[in-house]
């Protein structure tokens, strides 16, 4: 009691293994498995804010490969690679991370989402992580991911908005129609 403790937090660690501490967790480890990203700064490029009020959106595309047990049901996502346009990036590590996450919540709209309207709904007060599958990086399959960041049209060429507004649907749909070949039909 009445001892501080100050524990790095950063948004982007890494869970190696299933949880277990290994040589790879080492001194910045938070937790037993989780060693959080060692960065010292994050460099944001400064923006010219003409013309905030235009904007362009990245094109997107996406492939799957997954497996389904057609008895089960069980979907397994095994891979999947994306090719994007968005013009003149000003943060390459920006968008290599909107790129991975607006994938995840994708997938996990797509494969976990299952929220019932009205009074069993989230609106009830009584959802939260136990209620709601949050993916996870062998959902998304991480570790067979690839991306490829198109170079811009021309100099001139724009930066386009790349949020997650942009990939969620992308991928959804890529699943599902995996999934409907998969099966031979559309539900």
């Amino acid at each position: 009691m009445g001892v501080i403790e100050r524990l790095p937090v950063d948004g982007l660690s890494l869970l190696h293994g299933a949880g277990k501490a290994d040589a790879k967790t080492g001194p910045a480890s938070v937790l037993p498995g989780y060693r959080a990203l060692d960065r010292k700064r994050v460099f944001i490029a400064p923006v010219s804010r003409n013309n905030a009020a235009v904007t362009y959106y990245s094109a997107v595309g996406t492939l799957v490969e997954l497996a389904m047990n057609k008895a089960s049901g069980h979907v397994s996502l095994l891979s999947h690679h994306s090719i994007m346009e968005c013009g003149n990036m000003l943060s390459p590590q920006l968008v290599s991370g909107q790129l991975q996450g607006g994938l995840a919540m994708g997938i996990g709209h797509a494969l976990h989402e299952y929220l019932p309207l009205y009074e069993d709904g989230p609106g009830n007060s009584t959802w939260n992580f136990n209620r709601y599958h949050l993916p996870r990086a062998s959902d998304v399959a991480v570790w067979a991911q690839t991306g490829e960041v198109l170079p811009p049209l021309s100099e001139t060429d724009p930066p386009k908005g790349i949020v997650e507004v942009v990939m969620i649907p992308v991928v959804g749909a890529a699943i599902v129609n995996g999934i409907a070949h998969a099966i031979g039909h559309r539900q």
